[in-house]
C-alpha cells in the first residue's frame, strides 16, 4: 500500500508545535496509524516513523499497535455528594523531597507563601 507521507508529515505540521498533550485528530491518527504499521511490517522502528512524521514514537506505538480500551471507564457514571469533611492536618512536600506533616490549612498557607 502506498502512503502520501510527504502528506501525513505536512498535516502534523499544520497544527502546530508538537508537545506532549497535543492533541491530534482522530481521522489523521488513523492515517498515520495504518502508515505506521505497513512501516513496521517492513521493519521501520517506531522512532523511525516518528521522526518522518513529526511525532513522538511512544504516539506511533499508541495510535498503531495499542487496543483501546473499551471497558466503559470513559462512560459517565452516577455520583453520590456526600457531606464535607473537614481537613484537621495536612502535609506539604516540596519537589525535592522535604515534607511537612501536620498543619492546618493558615500554616500551610503561611509556609507557602513564606517559600514563594
Amino acid at each position: 500500500m502506498t502512503h502520501d507521507v510527504a502528506g501525513l508529515r505536512r498535516r502534523v505540521h499544520a497544527l502546530g508545535p508538537r508537545y506532549r498533550g497535543a492533541r491530534v485528530p482522530a481521522a489523521l491518527r488513523a492515517a498515520i496509524a495504518r502508515y505506521a504499521r505497513d512501516e513496521r511490517a517492513s521493519g521501520a522502528s517506531c522512532r523511525t516513523i516518528g521522526r518522518r512524521l513529526g511525532v513522538s514514537a511512544e504516539s506511533i506505538r499508541r495510535w498503531a499497535f495499542m487496543e483501546p480500551v473499551r471497558d466503559g471507564s470513559g462512560a459517565l457514571v452516577p455520583v453520590h455528594v456526600v457531606a464535607e469533611t473537614a481537613v484537621t492536618a495536612l502535609t506539604v512536600w516540596s519537589p525535592t523531597g522535604y515534607r511537612v506533616d501536620g498543619l492546618s490549612v493558615g500554616g500551610a498557607a503561611e509556609l507557602l507563601r513564606r517559600l514563594a
